[in-house]
């Protein structure tokens, strides 16, 4: 008589139940990869939203800050106010100080600069010299879900939805930003204007 036969492996069934739990494995990593990357994107957005508020930010409450009651000449040698809020697209325009020039270029300290909205974004423009110079081309700041709105702040302490200037040289005590935001509520910035010459 022969010895039985032994054999060597799984059988059909055991290659179907380990098959059912590797895939039940692989499907929960599977899982766990794709939350972890929608988690690490939601993340990094939410970190360049802020990182761009800041700057943004830091840039505003600059210009703002060292405003100076000088006013500016255009391209056509028409004479325009320290500070001013004229319609068509351009939200603010002024002169400021501590223009750094660390290349050591033939220009002042002083520079004129724009806000300006675009539909989607405020965008800020420098000009190289405050008189008869023309705008270097605008860099995007930040985005917003509306039309910005400005009040200015007198040194009487009251609140006006426009700036109008008596002299050429008045500045507002301070400024008020309001930037709809998508899904949230607005950003809401209040800046002193040329602290330096109050």
């Amino acid at each position: 008589m022969s010895a039985p036969v032994r054999r060597n492996g799984f059988t059909l069934v055991e290659m179907l139940v380990a098959l059912a739990i590797f895939s039940i494995i692989a499907v929960g990593a599977l899982a766990l990869l794709r939350f972890s990357v929608d988690a690490e994107l939601a993340s990094r957005a939410k970190t360049d939203e802020i990182a761009a508020q800041r700057r943004f930010l830091s840039v505003w409450t600059a210009d703002l800050a060292q405003a100076t009651p000088r006013p500016a000449r255009d391209a056509g040698g028409a004479l325009h106010p320290a500070l001013e809020a004229p319609e068509g697209g351009i939200l603010l325009r002024l002169t400021r100080s501590g223009w750094e020039n660390l290349d050591g270029a033939p220009r002042p300290s002083l520079q004129k600069v724009e806000w300006i909205w675009r539909g989607k974004a405020l965008w800020r423009a420098g000009y190289p010299y405050p008189d008869g110079a023309k705008a270097d081309p605008p860099s995007e700041m930040l985005p917003a879900a509306g039309p910005p709105r400005l009040r200015f702040r007198t040194g009487d302490g009251h609140w006006h939805t426009s700036w109008e200037s008596v002299r050429d040289t008045d500045l507002p005590t301070a400024i008020e930003l309001t930037l709809p935001q998508k899904g949230k509520s607005p950003l809401r910035i209040v800046s002193l204007v040329g602290v330096n010459y109050q």
